[in-house]
């Protein structure tokens, strides 16, 4: 291995972190990586003052680029349109090899939706990545003032909601459990307790036609409003969608760094269910049916 290539392996898992947090998909970010690694070398790292800056601010502006086409064609997707699931592990052997890379939580990406191409790019760098508004400042091409104006409008547009950053894993995992184990007993009781008034529930299922009970039925096209309509869908389809799927079962597992729950039909994935937590109890759940979005995680095998 030559020495800029190690010198790019160095900082592989955090371009392919800023890339998936931009794009919310897996082969995108992928191929951001592996596009900022050839520049890398045709520039070559002798005639790089700032080689991490360099690499960063190439990943961002392509995945600022990217984001922008991507929402243009999102526009015609079929259905409500969720991040891709991220399992721990679930980055090619190549990016999580080098590096951990850090994944949001499937609510924290779609909650990011709310912000323009630039304003996320600097938010995740200042937020979650730690950037101060110097490095800010050489990777974007802007004044340090610029920058925190960037970041404080970026702010303002998630308004109460960054609060949906700070995350008690312990707490999600155990509300989950308890998720699952109201929605086997069919515990109207024990739902309504978990569920938040004004919960809302997200389903991707990318157009995909599945069979239910003899019936041919797509993911819900609009999110579902309410505790109490949500409950009546949870035990009234549940059972329904466990009895159509062959050799049905179900594991917890880490998905964006957060417990969630993956189905299958013997060893395929079929669907992901991920819970958005609040005050302890459930703000969002994100169902992701869509068979291209699930071809990333790991086989029952």
């Amino acid at each position: 291995m030559d020495h800029n290539t190690q010198l790019f392996r160095e900082y592989k898992g955090l371009l392919f972190s800023i890339a998936y947090n931009m794009l919310g998909n897996i082969d995108a970010a992928e191929d951001i990586v592996q596009d900022v690694f050839l520049k890398w070398i045709e520039a070559g790292a002798e005639s790089v003052r700032n080689r991490k800056a360099f690499l960063v601010r190439m990943a961002t502006n392509a995945s600022i680029n990217q984001l922008s086409s991507a929402r243009a064609r999102r526009e015609k997707y079929v259905g409500i349109w969720l991040p891709e699931p991220l399992e721990d592990g679930g980055a090619s052997p190549s990016v999580a090899r080098i590096e951990s890379y850090h994944a949001l939580s499937i609510g924290l990406l779609v909650l990011l939706e709310k912000l323009s191409p630039q304003e996320r790019a600097i938010f995740l760098l200042k937020e979650i990545f730690s950037y101060d508004y110097d490095e800010l400042a050489e990777i974007f091409d802007k004044t340090t003032a610029h920058c925190r104006q960037i970041f404080k409008r970026a702010k303002e547009h998630l308004g109460k909601d960054t609060r949906r950053f700070q995350v008690d894993m312990k707490v999600h995992e155990r509300i989950l459990h308890k998720f699952l184990q109201a929605v086997s007993a069919g515990s109207m009781e024990g739902l309504i307790q978990l569920l938040k008034e004004d919960i809302h529930l997200f389903a991707d299922g990318g157009g995909a036609v599945f069979a239910l009970q003899q019936q041919r039925i797509t993911a819900f096209p609009k999110p579902i409003e309410g505790r109490d309509n949500i409950v009546r869908i949870l035990l009234h389809l549940v059972p329904k969608f466990q009895e159509s799927i062959p050799d049905f079962r179900q594991v917890t597992t880490l998905v964006n760094g957060m417990p969630a729950l993956l189905i299958y039909s013997g060893n395929e994935p079929r669907s992901l269910v991920a819970l958005e937590m609040d005050d302890r109890q459930i703000r969002n759940i994100y169902v992701q049916t869509n068979p291209d979005k699930l071809k990333h995680l790991k086989t029952g095998l």
